[in-house]
């Protein structure tokens, strides 16, 4: 049981052991960092102020987070933000956690793209990755398209936060007006819901249990639907020239491909994630 009275390594390790009881030993210290991080004592503190007593109001801040933690809830949302390509995002039950691996697909769409030009994030979600984007390309117009009313709002919220200007927009990628969007872009990017509903069985209880599943999963039945619509947006909207990428299945990696190359893509090529699989997929116009 954390005292009041604790010192700021004693805190430390009360949350290492009971972040331990859900997380593995890398996990566990990430999350240990953010929490600190949150109550206002960075990795700086404990490192060099080990018998520091942060007081009562921060060890009662303390038990209320890992409280929330041994129901399942993931620590982003009971934070109220998480971290994406050094940008501080505001997450709620309403979007999905950004993920490294979708850190990743930003970073290798960098060296491909040029600056100045127009670009779509399809499926916006938080707006992490237009946001990420405009970040980087700072010149470049940014749209953030979603159907959810929910994560329009959690998005702009996240473009004020962080002082970039993207504009967000709503609209649904499986409905065929989406084609007439207006205007035409260099880039298209997308992270679509690809998660089957067979593979539930192998999800942890807090994703199935917290993060929205329109996000996530499509029916077994039809694995790729939403990137027969991106094809088709792709293909329409898109300069001559331009590029697309989306996140993808393992799973499915081969038909996917074959998909993009029916529709009258070039290049297409898929590429692994940090975790050796295959996970993104990009192709030219």
């Amino acid at each position: 049981m954390l005292q009041n009275h604790a010192n700021i390594v004693q805190i430390r390790n009360y949350l290492f052991g009971e972040l331990r009881k859900y997380y593995s030993d890398n996990e566990s210290s990430s999350i240990l960092r953010l929490i600190l991080e949150h109550a206002g004592y960075p990795s700086s503190v404990y490192l060099h102020k080990p018998n520091l007593v942060p007081g009562a109001r921060t060890a009662t801040q303390i038990k209320e987070i890992v409280s929330e933690i041994h129901t399942g809830r993931p620590i982003q949302y009971i934070l109220g933000y998480t971290y994406f390509c050094d940008l501080k995002i505001r997450v709620d039950e309403s979007v999905l956690i950004p993920r490294p691996e979708t850190e990743e697909m930003v970073l290798n769409i960098q060296p491909g793209f040029t600056a100045g030009d127009r670009l779509i994030d399809l499926g916006t979600g938080s707006g992490c990755i237009a946001l990420a984007l405009k970040k980087i390309f700072p010149e470049t117009h940014v749209t953030g398209l979603d159907l959810s009313m929910q994560a329009l709002a959690l998005a702009k919220k996240n473009s004020k936060l962080n002082q970039l200007d993207v504009s967000w927009i709503r609209g649904d990628l499986l409905d065929p007006q989406l084609l007439k969007t207006e205007g035409s872009f260099s880039l298209v990017v997308s992270n679509p819901p690809y998660v089957l509903i067979n593979e539930k069985k192998m999800m942890t209880k807090n994703v199935l249990d917290y993060e929205p599943g329109s996000a996530l999963f499509v029916k077994d039945s039809d694995p790729l639907v939403y990137y027969r619509s991106i094809a088709a947006f792709s293909m329409k909207k898109l300069r001559p020239g331009g590029i697309f990428w989306a996140e993808i299945n393992e799973r499915f990696g081969r038909e996917t491909a074959r998909l993009f190359n029916k529709a009258g893509f070039k290049h297409v090529a898929i590429l692994r994630d940090i975790h050796g699989k295959e996970r993104f997929i990009n192709g030219r116009k």
